[in-house]
């Protein structure tokens, strides 16, 4: 039995792990269940199972979140990666799929979990479009939960002291956005006046090696879209975001500072309630839930006043891709060349021209 060799960002989850032979590896089971969305900040996960017989998973630095009574998540205490889950009930334990230090499954075909809790599709269409062989299955709140009598219902754990059971009603005007165990909430308010005080020295919506790229000579507000009403919203497979969360694609929406707030209204800051701060490169900041494990905020000095924010927190009334409030940058997938399955990335970009 072959092993694989995985790590997060800051490699603390470095170990060899062994998958089920009994699994076909080659189909990606892809969950948008509301509990997946809201513990990776994205708006999906994938996981591999691990061989029954293979030793426990070194969970040494990880931090275990009891999403419910039957399955718990396990995320790097120093980046945040997620890079375990397990189902209590049968002690299986699963691999995130985007920690795979090298030989990734190949992936031939994707299965699509829980899509009715996005409402609005999230991203499904554009997997089915990349995939020949696509499977749709509605009939378990998780892709982890798979064949449980115990039914998710997305909400966090409410026997778990401190953890609120109920999400808080939107507010009219304002986008409420929130992890999964609710230690991190703030608020997204449109675009105004103030939202072209930022400025990005790139002219681009994510370049990872800025150092290298063309200046923004004409200042282009490149994260204000129709006629400044809407955010930019983007996809990412560079190295770090897959390594920072875990899994292959980051969903990202560009948002100014001055148009975030904490959850009491107050300017934003990074270190409210469980947000923990890392360092993910130099002068490059990444924020995330160390309660539940959400990606929350990328951001560096070279332009503080943009803000990258996970998509899969916002809770639009509209559904997980938030159109009322992002337009979404179809034409690429920034950093596919940096993707592990770039087959698989690739034919997820030309899909998504179908959203």
């Amino acid at each position: 039995m072959s092993h694989h060799p995985i790590a997060c960002l800051c490699s603390q989850s470095a170990q060899p792990i062994q998958l089920d032979p009994s699994a076909d590896h080659s189909v990606l089971n892809i969950c948008h269940c509301t509990a997946c969305r809201e513990t990776s900040g994205l708006l999906f996960t994938a996981y591999y199972p691990l061989a029954p017989q293979a030793s426990h998973p070194k969970l040494d630095g990880l931090h275990e979140y009891p999403q419910s009574d039957t399955i718990s998540r396990y995320f790097c205490r120093t980046c945040g990666a997620h890079v375990f889950a397990q189902r209590k009930d049968t002690n299986q334990y699963y691999v995130a799929a985007g920690v795979f230090a090298e030989n990734p499954p190949t992936i031939k075909s994707i299965r699509n979990w829980q899509t009715a809790d996005t409402r609005d599709g999230g991203l499904s269409q554009a997997l089915l479009s990349s995939s020949s062989s696509v499977e749709n299955d509605t009939t378990t709140g998780c892709f982890l939960n798979a064949g449980s009598t115990h039914q998710e219902d997305g909400r966090q754990n409410p026997s778990s002291p401190g953890l609120p059971a109920e999400r808080p009603p939107p507010q009219e005007g304002v986008l409420s956005a929130r992890c999964h165990c609710g230690g991190v909430e703030f608020h997204v308010s449109s675009p105004d006046s103030t939202s072209t005080d930022a400025w990005s020295p790139w002219p681009d919506l994510i370049v990872p090696y800025h150092e290298q790229s063309p200046e923004n000579a004409e200042d282009v507000k490149w994260w204000l879209q129709a006629n400044g009403t809407k955010y930019l919203a983007g996809t990412c497979t560079c190295r770090s975001c897959r390594l920072a969360t875990g899994f292959p694609v980051q969903m990202w929406a560009f948002i100014p500072k001055s148009n975030l707030r904490n959850a009491d209204q107050s300017p934003l800051a990074f270190n409210v309630g469980t947000m923990q701060q890392y360092n993910s490169s130099p002068r490059v900041y990444r924020e995330f839930c160390n309660r539940c494990g959400a990606m929350v905020f990328w951001h560096c000095e070279k332009r503080p006043l943009l803000i990258d924010v996970s998509i899969g927190l916002l809770q639009a009334n509209s559904g997980a891709r938030a159109e009322e409030w992002l337009q979404w940058h179809m034409g690429r997938v920034s950093f596919v060349e940096m993707a592990q399955d770039q087959n698989f990335i690739r034919s997820f970009e030309v899909g998504l021209s179908d959203v």
